[in-house]
Protein backbone atom coordinates (compact mmCIF):
# COMPACT_ATOMS: atom_id res chain seq x y z
CA UNK A 1 0.00 0.00 0.00
CA UNK A 2 1.31 3.23 -0.79
CA UNK A 3 2.43 5.64 1.92
CA UNK A 4 -0.50 7.96 1.49
CA UNK A 5 -2.57 5.69 2.54
CA UNK A 6 -0.86 3.65 5.45
CA UNK A 7 -3.05 2.14 7.92
CA UNK A 8 -2.43 5.09 10.89
CA UNK A 9 -3.30 8.02 8.28
CA UNK A 10 -7.10 6.58 8.76
CA UNK A 11 -6.90 7.37 12.34
CA UNK A 12 -5.92 10.74 12.65
CA UNK A 13 -8.62 13.32 13.66
CA UNK A 14 -10.54 14.53 11.34
CA UNK A 15 -10.15 18.21 10.97
CA UNK A 16 -13.06 20.15 13.37
CA UNK A 17 -15.83 20.58 10.99
CA UNK A 18 -15.88 17.35 9.65
CA UNK A 19 -15.81 15.78 13.03
CA UNK A 20 -18.37 17.61 14.46
CA UNK A 21 -20.69 16.67 11.53
CA UNK A 22 -20.35 13.12 12.13
CA UNK A 23 -21.14 13.74 15.30
CA UNK A 24 -24.40 16.14 15.37
CA UNK A 25 -25.24 13.57 12.29
CA UNK A 26 -24.84 10.36 14.85
CA UNK A 27 -22.23 9.16 11.49
CA UNK A 28 -18.82 7.53 11.84
CA UNK A 29 -15.65 8.05 9.80
CA UNK A 30 -16.73 4.79 8.11
CA UNK A 31 -19.86 5.27 5.57
CA UNK A 32 -21.83 1.89 4.39
CA UNK A 33 -23.92 4.27 2.39
CA UNK A 34 -23.47 3.23 -1.28
CA UNK A 35 -24.50 7.13 -2.05
CA UNK A 36 -21.23 7.88 -0.13
CA UNK A 37 -19.03 5.62 -2.19
CA UNK A 38 -17.33 6.73 -5.53
CA UNK A 39 -17.72 5.12 -8.91
CA UNK A 40 -14.06 3.52 -8.43
CA UNK A 41 -15.31 1.54 -5.30
CA UNK A 42 -15.91 -1.70 -7.05
CA UNK A 43 -16.37 -3.74 -3.66
CA UNK A 44 -19.39 -5.87 -2.96
CA UNK A 45 -19.45 -4.78 0.73
CA UNK A 46 -19.20 -1.53 -0.53
CA UNK A 47 -18.14 1.65 2.58
CA UNK A 48 -15.90 4.71 2.23
CA UNK A 49 -14.00 6.33 4.85
CA UNK A 50 -13.07 10.39 5.70
CA UNK A 51 -9.84 10.44 5.12
CA UNK A 52 -7.91 13.13 7.65
CA UNK A 53 -4.91 13.86 4.87
CA UNK A 54 -7.50 14.55 2.20
CA UNK A 55 -9.55 16.43 3.91
CA UNK A 56 -7.09 19.02 5.04
CA UNK A 57 -5.78 18.64 1.65
CA UNK A 58 -9.67 19.96 0.59
CA UNK A 59 -9.84 22.52 2.84
CA UNK A 60 -6.67 23.86 2.31
CA UNK A 61 -7.29 23.85 -1.92
CA UNK A 62 -10.93 25.38 -1.37
CA UNK A 63 -8.79 28.53 0.81
CA UNK A 64 -6.06 29.10 -2.45
CA UNK A 65 -9.15 29.11 -4.95
CA UNK A 66 -11.81 31.25 -2.66
CA UNK A 67 -8.70 33.70 -2.07
CA UNK A 68 -8.68 32.93 1.71
CA UNK A 69 -5.13 30.98 1.48
CA UNK A 70 -3.13 33.23 -0.21
CA UNK A 71 0.28 32.03 -0.07
CA UNK A 72 -0.84 29.11 -2.03
CA UNK A 73 -0.58 28.50 -5.78
CA UNK A 74 -1.20 25.75 -8.36
CA UNK A 75 -0.34 25.41 -11.35
CA UNK A 76 0.84 23.63 -14.80
CA UNK A 77 4.42 23.57 -17.22
CA UNK A 78 2.96 23.15 -20.58
CA UNK A 79 5.33 21.06 -22.83
CA UNK A 80 5.14 20.55 -26.97
CA UNK A 81 1.78 19.89 -28.28
CA UNK A 82 0.10 21.63 -25.20
CA UNK A 83 0.56 18.70 -22.83
CA UNK A 84 0.89 18.59 -19.45
CA UNK A 85 4.87 17.89 -17.92
CA UNK A 86 4.49 18.95 -14.37
CA UNK A 87 1.38 19.85 -11.85
CA UNK A 88 2.82 22.41 -9.90
CA UNK A 89 2.11 23.17 -6.24
CA UNK A 90 3.46 25.85 -3.10
CA UNK A 91 1.92 26.38 0.42
CA UNK A 92 3.26 27.85 2.97
CA UNK A 93 3.54 26.51 6.69
CA UNK A 94 4.56 29.12 9.58
CA UNK A 95 8.32 29.79 8.16
CA UNK A 96 8.08 27.39 5.57
CA UNK A 97 7.18 27.28 2.22
CA UNK A 98 6.47 24.22 0.67
CA UNK A 99 7.15 23.01 -3.36
CA UNK A 100 5.49 19.86 -5.24
CA UNK A 101 5.67 18.75 -8.98
CA UNK A 102 3.92 15.47 -10.18
CA UNK A 103 4.70 14.38 -13.28
CA UNK A 104 1.67 11.51 -14.49
CA UNK A 105 3.80 10.04 -16.62
CA UNK A 106 6.03 7.79 -14.20
CA UNK A 107 3.51 9.05 -11.05
CA UNK A 108 6.74 10.46 -9.39
CA UNK A 109 6.38 13.51 -7.10
CA UNK A 110 9.67 15.67 -6.66
CA UNK A 111 9.56 18.77 -3.95
CA UNK A 112 11.45 20.89 -1.80
CA UNK A 113 11.06 23.55 1.49
CA UNK A 114 12.38 26.79 1.86
CA UNK A 115 13.05 27.63 4.89
CA UNK A 116 14.57 31.85 5.25
CA UNK A 117 17.36 31.35 2.54
CA UNK A 118 17.85 27.52 2.95
CA UNK A 119 16.11 24.82 0.41
CA UNK A 120 15.96 21.21 1.67
CA UNK A 121 14.79 18.00 1.25
CA UNK A 122 11.08 17.46 2.00
CA UNK A 123 10.21 15.72 5.37
CA UNK A 124 9.33 12.12 4.70
CA UNK A 125 5.58 10.64 5.72
CA UNK A 126 5.48 9.64 9.10
CA UNK A 127 3.22 9.83 12.31
CA UNK A 128 5.01 12.41 14.08
CA UNK A 129 5.30 14.37 11.01
CA UNK A 130 2.57 14.12 8.43
CA UNK A 131 2.75 16.01 5.34
CA UNK A 132 0.59 13.38 3.31
CA UNK A 133 -2.28 16.35 2.83
CA UNK A 134 0.67 17.76 0.40
CA UNK A 135 1.18 15.19 -1.82
CA UNK A 136 -2.72 14.47 -2.01
CA UNK A 137 -3.70 18.37 -2.42
CA UNK A 138 -1.42 17.90 -5.57
CA UNK A 139 -3.70 14.86 -6.57
CA UNK A 140 -7.15 16.79 -6.09
CA UNK A 141 -6.16 19.49 -7.90
CA UNK A 142 -5.11 17.60 -11.14
CA UNK A 143 -8.23 15.96 -10.85
CA UNK A 144 -10.24 19.34 -11.43
CA UNK A 145 -7.62 20.29 -13.79
CA UNK A 146 -10.42 19.78 -17.34
CA UNK A 147 -9.02 18.23 -20.04
CA UNK A 148 -5.78 17.27 -18.47
CA UNK A 149 -4.32 13.31 -18.08
CA UNK A 150 -5.76 13.31 -14.76
CA UNK A 151 -9.23 15.34 -14.50
CA UNK A 152 -12.31 13.36 -13.07
CA UNK A 153 -15.74 14.61 -13.17
CA UNK A 154 -16.97 12.48 -9.83
CA UNK A 155 -14.14 14.60 -8.31
CA UNK A 156 -14.56 18.01 -9.53
CA UNK A 157 -18.20 18.08 -9.13
CA UNK A 158 -17.97 16.73 -5.33
CA UNK A 159 -14.83 19.27 -4.28
CA UNK A 160 -16.82 22.35 -6.06
CA UNK A 161 -20.10 21.49 -4.44
CA UNK A 162 -17.81 21.43 -0.90
CA UNK A 163 -16.27 24.57 -1.53
CA UNK A 164 -20.03 26.04 -2.87
CA UNK A 165 -21.14 25.08 0.55
CA UNK A 166 -17.85 26.59 2.58
CA UNK A 167 -18.76 29.85 0.40
CA UNK A 168 -22.27 29.90 1.18
CA UNK A 169 -22.88 31.72 4.67
CA UNK A 170 -26.49 30.46 5.54
CA UNK A 171 -26.65 26.93 6.99
CA UNK A 172 -25.49 24.32 4.88
CA UNK A 173 -27.20 21.37 3.79
CA UNK A 174 -25.01 19.29 6.44
CA UNK A 175 -26.16 15.73 4.64
CA UNK A 176 -24.97 16.29 1.07
CA UNK A 177 -21.80 18.27 2.46
CA UNK A 178 -20.65 14.98 3.98
CA UNK A 179 -21.33 12.94 1.66
CA UNK A 180 -19.55 14.69 -1.13
CA UNK A 181 -16.76 14.53 1.22
CA UNK A 182 -17.07 10.82 1.46
CA UNK A 183 -17.27 10.81 -2.12
CA UNK A 184 -14.17 12.84 -2.45
CA UNK A 185 -11.96 10.27 0.10
CA UNK A 186 -13.01 7.52 -1.51
CA UNK A 187 -12.09 8.39 -4.98
CA UNK A 188 -8.89 9.36 -4.67
CA UNK A 189 -8.19 6.57 -2.38
CA UNK A 190 -9.70 4.21 -4.72
CA UNK A 191 -7.93 5.79 -8.07
CA UNK A 192 -4.93 5.55 -6.22
CA UNK A 193 -5.05 2.10 -4.95
CA UNK A 194 -6.86 0.49 -7.05
CA UNK A 195 -3.97 0.41 -9.91
CA UNK A 196 -6.25 1.47 -12.45
CA UNK A 197 -4.63 2.58 -15.98
CA UNK A 198 -4.74 6.55 -16.69
CA UNK A 199 -7.65 5.64 -19.19
CA UNK A 200 -9.79 4.45 -16.71
CA UNK A 201 -9.10 7.07 -13.84
CA UNK A 202 -6.40 5.45 -12.28
CA UNK A 203 -3.53 8.05 -10.31
CA UNK A 204 -0.68 6.85 -11.37
CA UNK A 205 1.84 6.44 -8.18
CA UNK A 206 5.87 5.60 -8.53
CA UNK A 207 7.74 3.20 -6.99
CA UNK A 208 7.95 3.92 -2.54
CA UNK A 209 8.99 7.74 -2.66
CA UNK A 210 7.27 9.21 0.42
CA UNK A 211 10.00 8.66 3.03
CA UNK A 212 12.79 9.98 0.32
CA UNK A 213 11.39 12.05 -2.52
CA UNK A 214 13.02 13.44 -4.85
CA UNK A 215 14.94 16.57 -4.15
CA UNK A 216 15.08 19.71 -6.16
CA UNK A 217 17.95 21.24 -5.97
CA UNK A 218 18.00 25.50 -5.79
CA UNK A 219 19.81 26.17 -8.56
CA UNK A 220 16.88 23.97 -10.63
CA UNK A 221 14.13 26.08 -9.10
CA UNK A 222 16.34 29.19 -10.36
CA UNK A 223 16.58 27.42 -13.62
CA UNK A 224 12.85 26.90 -14.31
CA UNK A 225 13.26 23.55 -15.38
CA UNK A 226 10.00 22.58 -13.33
CA UNK A 227 8.26 25.82 -13.41
CA UNK A 228 4.84 26.56 -13.85
CA UNK A 229 4.23 28.51 -16.98
CA UNK A 230 0.24 28.64 -16.26
CA UNK A 231 -0.84 29.55 -13.31
CA UNK A 232 -4.52 28.79 -12.06
CA UNK A 233 -4.44 30.92 -8.52
CA UNK A 234 -2.29 32.60 -6.27
CA UNK A 235 1.56 33.10 -7.14
CA UNK A 236 4.70 31.27 -7.10
CA UNK A 237 7.38 32.18 -5.53
CA UNK A 238 9.44 28.76 -6.17
CA UNK A 239 8.38 27.42 -8.81
CA UNK A 240 8.96 30.25 -11.25
CA UNK A 241 8.77 29.82 -15.30
CA UNK A 242 12.18 30.57 -16.57
CA UNK A 243 12.43 34.42 -18.05
CA UNK A 244 12.06 34.63 -21.72
CA UNK A 245 15.45 35.96 -22.53
CA UNK A 246 15.27 38.94 -24.97
CA UNK A 247 18.26 41.05 -26.56
CA UNK A 248 19.00 43.44 -23.70
CA UNK A 249 22.24 46.00 -22.59
CA UNK A 250 24.80 44.91 -20.46
CA UNK A 251 23.51 47.95 -18.07
CA UNK A 252 20.37 46.02 -17.55
CA UNK A 253 21.84 42.91 -17.25
CA UNK A 254 23.73 43.57 -14.22
CA UNK A 255 21.54 42.82 -11.52
CA UNK A 256 20.11 39.37 -13.13
CA UNK A 257 23.84 38.18 -13.19
CA UNK A 258 26.31 39.79 -11.11
CA UNK A 259 28.08 37.58 -8.55
CA UNK A 260 29.97 39.74 -6.69
CA UNK A 261 32.92 37.45 -5.70
CA UNK A 262 35.80 39.23 -4.24
CA UNK A 263 38.60 39.47 -6.97
CA UNK A 264 42.35 40.30 -6.15
CA UNK A 265 43.26 43.67 -6.56
CA UNK A 266 45.87 42.70 -9.44
CA UNK A 267 43.94 41.19 -11.42
CA UNK A 268 40.87 43.27 -11.02
CA UNK A 269 42.53 45.23 -14.23
CA UNK A 270 41.68 41.75 -16.17
CA UNK A 271 37.42 42.71 -15.41
CA UNK A 272 36.73 43.59 -19.07
CA UNK A 273 34.28 47.36 -19.23
CA UNK A 274 32.43 47.40 -22.15
CA UNK A 275 30.24 50.09 -22.03
CA UNK A 276 26.66 49.70 -20.32
CA UNK A 277 24.32 50.27 -23.40
CA UNK A 278 26.31 47.39 -25.68
CA UNK A 279 23.85 44.99 -26.57
CA UNK A 280 24.11 41.23 -25.45
CA UNK A 281 22.50 38.90 -27.90
CA UNK A 282 20.16 35.69 -26.64
CA UNK A 283 22.86 32.61 -26.78
CA UNK A 284 25.31 34.53 -24.09
CA UNK A 285 22.50 35.08 -22.29
CA UNK A 286 21.67 31.20 -22.19
CA UNK A 287 25.31 30.52 -21.08
CA UNK A 288 25.20 32.90 -18.43
CA UNK A 289 22.06 31.85 -17.24
CA UNK A 290 23.62 28.62 -16.72
CA UNK A 291 26.48 29.70 -14.95
CA UNK A 292 24.25 31.63 -12.51
CA UNK A 293 21.54 28.69 -12.23
CA UNK A 294 23.28 25.72 -12.46
CA UNK A 295 26.78 24.40 -11.83
CA UNK A 296 27.43 24.31 -15.58
CA UNK A 297 30.59 26.24 -16.12
CA UNK A 298 32.45 24.48 -19.33
CA UNK A 299 30.90 26.02 -22.58
CA UNK A 300 32.44 26.23 -26.20
CA UNK A 301 31.45 28.52 -28.70
CA UNK A 302 31.52 27.79 -32.90
CA UNK A 303 31.39 30.23 -34.94
CA UNK A 304 32.85 32.37 -38.10
CA UNK A 305 35.18 34.91 -37.55
CA UNK A 306 34.27 37.87 -36.59
CA UNK A 307 30.68 36.19 -35.23
CA UNK A 308 31.46 38.04 -31.53
CA UNK A 309 32.73 35.15 -29.85
CA UNK A 310 35.57 36.84 -27.92
CA UNK A 311 33.63 39.94 -27.46
CA UNK A 312 30.56 37.62 -25.92
CA UNK A 313 33.30 35.91 -23.75
CA UNK A 314 34.25 39.63 -22.60
CA UNK A 315 30.36 40.32 -21.87
CA UNK A 316 29.65 37.00 -19.79
CA UNK A 317 33.34 37.77 -17.29
CA UNK A 318 31.56 41.82 -17.36
CA UNK A 319 27.99 40.94 -16.21
CA UNK A 320 29.80 38.17 -13.68
CA UNK A 321 32.59 40.06 -12.14
CA UNK A 322 35.02 37.70 -13.01
CA UNK A 323 38.48 39.01 -14.52
CA UNK A 324 39.29 36.90 -17.86
CA UNK A 325 41.96 35.18 -19.40
CA UNK A 326 42.60 34.20 -22.64
CA UNK A 327 44.80 31.41 -23.64
CA UNK A 328 45.11 31.46 -27.76
CA UNK A 329 46.06 27.79 -29.62
CA UNK A 330 48.33 27.43 -32.62
CA UNK A 331 49.12 24.37 -34.30
CA UNK A 332 52.09 23.56 -32.64
CA UNK A 333 50.34 23.75 -28.92
CA UNK A 334 51.48 20.94 -26.89
CA UNK A 335 50.22 19.22 -23.97
CA UNK A 336 52.83 21.23 -21.99
CA UNK A 337 51.91 24.69 -23.01
CA UNK A 338 48.21 23.93 -22.03
CA UNK A 339 50.01 24.08 -17.77
CA UNK A 340 52.98 26.35 -18.07
CA UNK A 341 54.36 29.23 -20.40
CA UNK A 342 58.04 29.88 -21.02
CA UNK A 343 59.02 33.97 -20.23
CA UNK A 344 62.37 35.79 -20.07
CA UNK A 345 63.76 35.96 -17.04
CA UNK A 346 64.13 39.27 -15.64
CA UNK A 347 66.47 38.12 -12.67
CA UNK A 348 69.12 36.37 -15.14
CA UNK A 349 71.89 34.42 -13.10
CA UNK A 350 75.30 35.87 -13.50
CA UNK A 351 77.16 33.92 -16.57
CA UNK A 352 79.80 31.75 -15.46
CA UNK A 353 83.35 32.60 -17.37
CA UNK A 354 84.01 30.70 -20.22
CA UNK A 355 86.85 28.20 -20.42
CA UNK A 356 89.79 28.74 -22.41
CA UNK A 357 89.43 26.55 -25.48
CA UNK A 358 91.76 25.18 -27.02
CA UNK A 359 93.95 26.41 -30.20
CA UNK A 360 94.06 24.36 -33.07
CA UNK A 361 98.03 24.76 -32.92
CA UNK A 362 97.50 23.55 -29.58
CA UNK A 363 95.82 20.59 -30.93
CA UNK A 364 98.31 20.03 -34.00
CA UNK A 365 101.06 19.80 -31.44
CA UNK A 366 99.64 17.96 -28.41
CA UNK A 367 96.14 16.52 -28.84
CA UNK A 368 95.96 15.27 -25.25
CA UNK A 369 97.28 18.14 -23.75
CA UNK A 370 94.51 20.49 -26.22
CA UNK A 371 91.58 17.61 -24.41
CA UNK A 372 93.14 18.10 -20.89
CA UNK A 373 92.31 21.62 -21.16
CA UNK A 374 88.33 20.94 -21.56
CA UNK A 375 87.74 17.60 -19.75
CA UNK A 376 90.69 18.16 -16.81
CA UNK A 377 91.86 14.09 -17.83
CA UNK A 378 95.13 13.90 -19.91
CA UNK A 379 95.19 10.63 -22.19
CA UNK A 380 98.56 9.97 -22.94
CA UNK A 381 97.90 7.34 -26.05
CA UNK A 382 94.75 9.42 -27.42
CA UNK A 383 95.08 9.50 -31.03
CA UNK A 384 93.96 13.08 -32.61
CA UNK A 385 90.73 12.25 -34.17
CA UNK A 386 89.65 10.08 -31.13
CA UNK A 387 90.61 13.39 -29.42
CA UNK A 388 88.66 15.27 -31.87
CA UNK A 389 85.84 13.88 -31.25
CA UNK A 390 86.01 14.28 -27.56
CA UNK A 391 87.16 18.28 -27.49
CA UNK A 392 83.74 18.93 -29.72
CA UNK A 393 81.68 16.64 -27.41
CA UNK A 394 82.97 18.19 -24.03
CA UNK A 395 82.81 21.81 -26.04
CA UNK A 396 78.66 20.75 -26.51
CA UNK A 397 78.25 19.80 -22.87
CA UNK A 398 79.61 22.65 -21.71
CA UNK A 399 78.01 24.83 -23.96
CA UNK A 400 74.82 23.36 -22.69
CA UNK A 401 75.65 23.60 -19.06
CA UNK A 402 75.98 27.00 -19.50
CA UNK A 403 73.21 27.86 -21.13
CA UNK A 404 71.00 26.28 -18.97
CA UNK A 405 72.47 28.03 -15.62
CA UNK A 406 72.20 31.54 -17.68
CA UNK A 407 68.00 30.61 -17.41
CA UNK A 408 67.11 33.04 -20.10
CA UNK A 409 63.61 31.57 -19.83
CA UNK A 410 61.79 30.49 -16.86
CA UNK A 411 58.21 29.01 -16.62
CA UNK A 412 55.55 29.56 -15.32
CA UNK A 413 51.76 28.70 -14.87
CA UNK A 414 49.99 29.24 -18.28
CA UNK A 415 46.59 31.39 -18.11
CA UNK A 416 44.59 28.58 -18.35
CA UNK A 417 46.12 27.34 -14.92
CA UNK A 418 45.91 30.79 -13.25
CA UNK A 419 42.18 31.43 -14.31
CA UNK A 420 41.37 27.47 -12.52
CA UNK A 421 43.14 29.49 -9.06
CA UNK A 422 39.83 31.78 -9.04
CA UNK A 423 36.43 32.92 -9.77
CA UNK A 424 37.64 33.88 -13.69
CA UNK A 425 36.51 33.55 -17.17
CA UNK A 426 39.13 31.85 -19.29
CA UNK A 427 38.80 32.18 -23.35
CA UNK A 428 40.39 29.06 -25.01
CA UNK A 429 40.41 30.33 -28.52
CA UNK A 430 40.85 28.13 -31.98
CA UNK A 431 40.82 25.00 -30.45
CA UNK A 432 40.57 23.59 -34.03
CA UNK A 433 43.73 24.68 -34.47
CA UNK A 434 45.53 22.18 -32.67
CA UNK A 435 47.07 19.65 -35.16
CA UNK A 436 47.04 16.57 -32.68
CA UNK A 437 43.47 16.72 -31.32
CA UNK A 438 44.28 14.65 -28.53
CA UNK A 439 46.46 17.26 -26.90
CA UNK A 440 43.46 18.65 -25.37
CA UNK A 441 42.67 15.13 -23.32
CA UNK A 442 45.25 16.85 -21.25
CA UNK A 443 42.59 19.47 -19.68
CA UNK A 444 40.04 16.58 -19.08
CA UNK A 445 41.32 16.23 -15.39
CA UNK A 446 40.41 19.40 -14.78
CA UNK A 447 36.88 19.06 -16.93
CA UNK A 448 36.08 15.96 -15.09
CA UNK A 449 33.46 16.59 -11.49
CA UNK A 450 36.29 16.17 -8.93
CA UNK A 451 38.19 19.01 -11.62
CA UNK A 452 42.14 18.19 -10.34
CA UNK A 453 44.94 17.68 -12.32
CA UNK A 454 48.82 17.11 -11.66
CA UNK A 455 50.84 20.25 -12.41
CA UNK A 456 55.01 19.37 -13.94
CA UNK A 457 56.54 20.19 -10.18
CA UNK A 458 54.08 17.14 -8.59
CA UNK A 459 51.24 20.01 -7.29
CA UNK A 460 48.33 18.93 -7.68
CA UNK A 461 45.44 21.66 -8.80
CA UNK A 462 41.94 21.72 -8.66
CA UNK A 463 39.73 24.15 -10.47
CA UNK A 464 37.79 26.52 -8.62
CA UNK A 465 34.06 25.90 -8.92
CA UNK A 466 33.24 29.24 -10.03
CA UNK A 467 36.24 29.07 -13.01
CA UNK A 468 34.23 29.49 -16.48
CA UNK A 469 35.96 27.79 -19.36
CA UNK A 470 34.88 28.94 -22.56
CA UNK A 471 36.26 27.18 -25.61
CA UNK A 472 35.93 28.99 -29.00
CA UNK A 473 36.95 28.18 -32.51
CA UNK A 474 35.99 28.34 -36.09
CA UNK A 475 35.70 24.98 -37.94
CA UNK A 476 35.89 25.99 -41.69
CA UNK A 477 38.81 27.57 -41.72
CA UNK A 478 42.36 25.77 -43.25
CA UNK A 479 44.37 24.40 -40.71
CA UNK A 480 41.03 23.18 -38.35
CA UNK A 481 41.20 19.82 -37.31
CA UNK A 482 38.12 17.85 -35.72
CA UNK A 483 37.95 17.51 -32.01
CA UNK A 484 38.64 15.13 -29.87
CA UNK A 485 35.24 13.29 -28.63
CA UNK A 486 36.14 13.17 -24.76
CA UNK A 487 36.84 16.49 -24.38
CA UNK A 488 33.79 17.75 -26.72
CA UNK A 489 31.74 15.26 -24.02
CA UNK A 490 32.87 17.26 -21.42
CA UNK A 491 30.98 20.34 -22.50
CA UNK A 492 28.06 21.20 -20.48
CA UNK A 493 26.88 23.68 -23.42
CA UNK A 494 28.34 24.02 -27.44
CA UNK A 495 26.79 26.94 -29.25
CA UNK A 496 27.25 26.66 -33.39
CA UNK A 497 26.72 30.45 -33.83
CA UNK A 498 24.90 31.45 -36.74
CA UNK A 499 26.50 33.98 -39.25
CA UNK A 500 25.41 37.82 -38.57
CA UNK A 501 22.77 39.61 -40.64
CA UNK A 502 23.35 42.18 -43.09
CA UNK A 503 21.30 44.72 -40.16
CA UNK A 504 23.23 43.06 -37.13
CA UNK A 505 26.65 43.74 -38.95
CA UNK A 506 25.63 46.86 -39.75
CA UNK A 507 23.85 48.02 -36.21
CA UNK A 508 27.14 46.24 -34.60
CA UNK A 509 29.52 48.40 -36.95
CA UNK A 510 27.45 51.63 -36.48
CA UNK A 511 27.76 51.13 -32.10
CA UNK A 512 31.51 50.12 -33.02
CA UNK A 513 32.68 53.24 -35.23
CA UNK A 514 30.59 55.76 -34.36
CA UNK A 515 30.16 56.60 -37.95
CA UNK A 516 26.56 58.79 -38.94
CA UNK A 517 26.00 57.40 -42.46
CA UNK A 518 23.94 54.72 -41.51
CA UNK A 519 22.71 54.18 -44.87
CA UNK A 520 25.68 53.88 -46.39
CA UNK A 521 26.74 51.16 -43.54
CA UNK A 522 23.97 49.07 -44.24
CA UNK A 523 25.09 48.94 -47.83
CA UNK A 524 28.62 47.95 -47.02
CA UNK A 525 27.15 45.62 -45.30
CA UNK A 526 24.92 44.17 -47.28
CA UNK A 527 28.32 43.83 -49.94
CA UNK A 528 29.96 41.89 -47.44
CA UNK A 529 27.20 39.44 -47.29
CA UNK A 530 27.25 39.00 -50.82
CA UNK A 531 31.26 38.64 -50.80
CA UNK A 532 31.03 35.95 -48.02
CA UNK A 533 28.37 33.86 -49.77
CA UNK A 534 30.37 34.22 -53.11
CA UNK A 535 33.25 32.40 -51.54
CA UNK A 536 31.82 30.07 -49.95
CA UNK A 537 29.90 28.80 -53.07
CA UNK A 538 32.73 28.99 -54.77
CA UNK A 539 34.63 26.97 -52.56
CA UNK A 540 37.54 30.27 -53.06
CA UNK A 541 39.64 29.43 -49.93
CA UNK A 542 42.78 31.04 -48.34
CA UNK A 543 40.79 34.51 -47.67
CA UNK A 544 38.49 36.16 -45.48
CA UNK A 545 35.39 38.28 -45.76
CA UNK A 546 33.23 38.89 -42.59
CA UNK A 547 32.30 41.50 -39.84
CA UNK A 548 35.95 42.38 -39.14
CA UNK A 549 36.34 43.21 -42.89
CA UNK A 550 33.20 45.59 -43.03
CA UNK A 551 34.34 47.48 -39.44
CA UNK A 552 37.75 47.89 -41.33
CA UNK A 553 36.30 49.53 -43.82
CA UNK A 554 34.07 51.56 -42.12
CA UNK A 555 37.20 52.79 -40.40
CA UNK A 556 39.07 52.74 -43.56
CA UNK A 557 36.07 54.79 -44.98
CA UNK A 558 36.13 57.12 -42.43
CA UNK A 559 39.80 58.59 -43.08
CA UNK A 560 39.54 58.38 -46.47
CA UNK A 561 36.61 59.26 -47.53
CA UNK A 562 36.93 56.96 -50.35
CA UNK A 563 34.65 54.10 -50.19
CA UNK A 564 35.87 52.50 -53.16
CA UNK A 565 39.60 52.53 -52.16
CA UNK A 566 38.76 52.19 -48.17
CA UNK A 567 37.33 48.79 -49.78
CA UNK A 568 40.23 47.76 -51.47
CA UNK A 569 42.18 48.10 -48.72
CA UNK A 570 40.18 46.55 -46.09
CA UNK A 571 38.42 44.20 -47.89
CA UNK A 572 39.18 42.79 -51.69
CA UNK A 573 42.79 42.72 -50.19
CA UNK A 574 41.70 39.73 -48.14
CA UNK A 575 39.41 38.10 -50.05
CA UNK A 576 41.84 35.71 -51.80
CA UNK A 577 45.02 35.23 -52.65
CA UNK A 578 44.61 35.27 -55.87
CA UNK A 579 44.72 38.25 -58.46
CA UNK A 580 41.86 37.62 -60.70
CA UNK A 581 39.76 36.49 -57.93
CA UNK A 582 39.94 39.88 -55.97
CA UNK A 583 39.16 41.82 -59.74
CA UNK A 584 36.20 39.33 -60.21
CA UNK A 585 34.55 40.53 -56.54
CA UNK A 586 35.86 44.10 -56.97
CA UNK A 587 33.90 44.65 -60.38
CA UNK A 588 30.76 42.46 -58.90
CA UNK A 589 30.34 43.38 -55.56
CA UNK A 590 31.98 46.57 -55.23
CA UNK A 591 32.34 49.23 -57.97
CA UNK A 592 28.40 48.62 -59.29
CA UNK A 593 27.01 49.12 -55.31
CA UNK A 594 29.33 52.24 -54.62
CA UNK A 595 30.59 54.51 -57.62
CA UNK A 596 27.96 56.91 -56.88
CA UNK A 597 29.36 57.03 -53.72
CA UNK A 598 33.05 57.62 -54.24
Amino acid sequence: MAALYETWTFQEELPDLFQKLIHDLGRTKTSTKVSDCSQYNSLRAKSATLHAPTLRAILWLSGVFAGAETEGALGRQFGEGNTTNYYCMECKDGESRYALIYNWRNGKFKGCVQKVDTVSILPSIQEEQNIAERYIALLAFASTCYGTELYDMEFTQHFEKIMQILDMNEEIDEEEFLSSAYICCDNLYRRVESCLPLEDGGIPIGEPQFTNCEFIESYRLKSGLYGANQTEVGVFQLLTAKRQLTESTIGELKAFYYQGKEVEEKYQALIPKLPDDYKVNTATQEILSMIVNTPSRLFMMEGDSGSGKTTDTKIIAQLLGYPRFVFTCGPGTEEVSLMVSLVPNVDTAAKISESELPTYEDFQIDPASALAVLTGNYQMEIDEATAFREILNAAVQQGYKQAKMEKDFVKTESTIIQACRMPAVIEIQEVAMIEKPGTLTRLNALFDDDAKTDLLNGEVIERHPDTVVIMTTNMDYIGCQMFNESVLSRMHLVQHRKELSVEEMAERAIFKTGCKEKELIYQMAAAISKIKKYLRDKQIRGGVCGYRELENWVWNYMTSKDVLEAAVNAVISKVSPFPEERDTILSTFIEPAFEEAA
